[in-house]
């Protein structure tokens, strides 16, 4: 009896840091996903406070900088904001109706400021955009062509027009880096000819938005060889009181990073072992890009860079992308496994995440992410609630058993 309660006592032991890097996990997410963050975008300062709290993590894990002399390494893109008031109203025999940001109706991404009223002109796909034209507002009843889209508004010479789209599929917003002269609003409802309508919002185009990526580092007991761990703490903001705050996308992933460094801290891994945090990979993987042109470590010498962007479920089990490519490292996820995730999917390549540019350049590179539970993607149902995390300590355990076994 004695024998048995001391093995019990000494799994709780063992086991309990694994369980309660889910618990850790909540907090992060929840503190990454504030609306004081507002969606880790462009306004508010939302990146630098995502930062901040990053840096402050790291460092209470005894994580040292592994930029110069610093955790940050600062960058600039452009890209269009929606920081102030945005409106949507209709108004139909004197009833008028307010519909909801992110709910019932998104702006275009490159959409013009604009504060506009009056009836709609009801428009098909053969219009065509006089030039003389400006101030109007125009509906189409389906969702055209990319060609017809881009046309209104980069081609066209009319200014501060308003197309409104129906849309009624699945919504996905991402940020642009321009903005036209012109305003397209995607809605879900269907407008009938002489709706009076009333849009507003207060688009700020940033030229030179200025933000970091993060890098840290934890030594290991071997130095010839790394292991990189990668997630971009950025988001895509927000519209107005729409806030897209990002909990699964990718405040799961940083989350992962930051309890790796953790347990890492705790226990030294067998190879040096950095975590690099990407930001605008909403915008075009602008930060890894940025950090391959301008390394802080030896990159060569990197023996398997691991990208975690959207852990937050994992009823279903996780992906590997890459794994066709990595077969050797895949092999080892599942051999190590031991039926802790429900199931370890191969993916050949894909560039749809910050692991693609480290791949092009040769560094050994996967992509994880997680299957099941909660659908939302870039819209603003991706709010932290209903978060499952099923698989966030399995594969935590099983990431570390991973590389210092590779």
């Amino acid at each position: 009896m004695r024998n048995f309660l001391l093995l019990v006592f000494t799994l709780l032991i063992f086991s309990f840091p694994s369980f309660s890097q889910s618990k850790k996990a909540q907090k992060h997410i929840s503190i990454l996903t504030a609306d004081s963050l507002a969606g880790r975008g462009f306004t508010n300062e939302g990146q630098i406070k995502a930062a901040d709290y990053i840096i402050k993590e790291l460092t209470d894990s005894n994580v040292i900088p592994a930029g110069e002399n610093q955790f940050i390494q600062e960058l600039s893109y452009p890209v269009n904001s929606f920081p102030g008031m945005v409106q949507f109203s209709t108004s139909i025999a004197g009833t008028i109706k307010i519909y909801g940001a992110g709910s019932d109706y998104l702006f275009h991404p490159s959409s013009n400021r604009i504060d506009i009223e009056g009836k709609i002109e009801i428009i098909d796909t053969t219009y065509f955009f006089d030039k003389t034209e400006s101030k109007n507002i125009y509906y189409i009843d389906h969702k055209p062509q990319n060609q017809f889209i881009e046309k209104f508004l980069f081609e066209s010479a009319s200014q501060n027009s308003l197309l409104i789209v129906r849309d009624t599929a699945k919504w996905s917003w991402f940020p642009s880096d321009k903005q036209s002269q012109n305003t397209i609003m995607y809605v879900k409802d269907e407008l009938k000819s002489g709706v009076e309508v009333k849009v507003s919002n207060e688009a700020e185009f940033k030229p030179n938005f200025r933000s970091s990526n993060i890098i840290g580092k934890i030594n290991g007991d071997r130095s010839d060889s790394i292991i990189v761990f990668t997630a971009h703490y950025d988001h895509i903001g927000q519209m107005g009181s729409a806030i897209f705050k990002g909990a699964n996308d990718n405040a799961s992933g940083v989350s992962m990073l930051l309890s790796l460094a953790e347990s890492y801290s705790k226990n030294t891994p067998k190879y040096d072992t950095y975590f690099l945090f990407t930001t605008a990979e909403e915008v075009g993987l602008i930060g890894s890009y940025y950090f391959i042109q301008n390394p802080t470590f030896d990159l060569r010498k990197t023996k398997m860079l691991i990208n975690l962007d959207m852990v937050g479920t994992g009823n279903e089990g996780i992906t590997v992308v890459n794994a066709i490519k990595q077969e050797r490292f895949f092999k080892l996820l599942n051999e190590l496994n031991e039926g802790r995730i429900t199931e370890i999917k191969k993916r050949g390549k894909a560039c749809n995440s910050d692991h693609c540019l480290f791949d092009q350049i040769g560094v050994p590179s996967i992509f994880i992410y997680t299957l099941g539970g909660k659908q939302a993607y870039h819209d603003v149902f991706d709010d932290g609630k209903d978060l499952s995390l099923e698989a966030f300590n399995s594969l935590h355990d099983l990431l570390i058993e991973s590389v210092n076994s590779y």
